[in-house]
């Protein structure tokens, strides 16, 4: 397979064969008094990312599970109802090889992004596997800027507290291995070193009410 995508955390068994990028304009054309237009030019939109998943019924030789064993397909169709029902943004991850000068070098993707819609389709012609068309948008925080008001101090000062990582965390619903590691370890990708250290096979089943070691 010559790339790999993960959503939220999650692998995806079949990369899709198309992927498209739509970056967004905003410029805008207005009309001037002596009848001519002139161009007002401004910086570009959201990206936008449209693709389909194949998500099979029956574990395909071209499949890759994170243990080699065939994941249900309900698992995923679960996991997107959450990623579109949870409101918060997510990581989407690509992990793409690609020949530069003759030689094999790997391209990396991750960038935050919200689902903005997706459809399943299932088909007796395609053996009852699921197709998902999906549409991503590229995620930009929005922050408010606080100016203090004149002649007001803080009581006190300010005072910096440093975050204590916990030894081990309960899962809860709707939780990821990787959104785990990302939140108490800042770094999804050591999703792999805390299963090895919990004895997960797959990464991407973890149960609720399960302890994970976090070092």
């Amino acid at each position: 397979m010559p790339y790999k995508i993960w959503l939220g955390g999650v692998q995806m068994p079949v990369a899709p064969s198309k992927f498209e990028t739509k970056i967004k304009n905003q410029n805008k054309t207005v009309n001037l008094i002596d009848g001519s237009e002139a161009s007002i030019l401004k910086v570009p939109g959201l990206t936008e990312f449209s693709f389909e998943l194949l998500i099979p019924q029956v574990n395909y030789p071209f499949a890759d599970y994170p243990d080699k064993s065939f994941v249900n397909p309900k698992y995923y169709l679960d996991h997107f109802s959450r990623l579109k029902t949870d409101c918060k943004p997510f990581k989407l991850y690509i992990e793409e090889e690609i020949s530069f000068k003759n030689k094999f070098v790997r391209k990396i993707t991750n960038t935050l992004v919200s689902l903005e819609d997706y459809s399943i389709t299932e088909a007796a012609e395609n053996g009852l596997d699921y197709t998902v068309a999906m549409t991503l948008k590229q995620y930009r925080q929005c922050t408010a800027i606080k100016y203090p008001v004149e002649g007001i101090k803080p009581k006190g000062g300010t005072k910096k507290s440093t975050p204590v990582k916990p030894k081990s965390y309960k899962v809860k619903k709707g939780d990821t291995l990787w959104g785990i590691c990302k939140k108490y370890l800042g770094d999804g990708s050591k999703y792999p070193q805390i299963a090895k250290l919990n004895g997960i096979k797959n990464p991407n089943l973890i149960r609720v009410g399960q302890v994970i070691k976090l070092g």
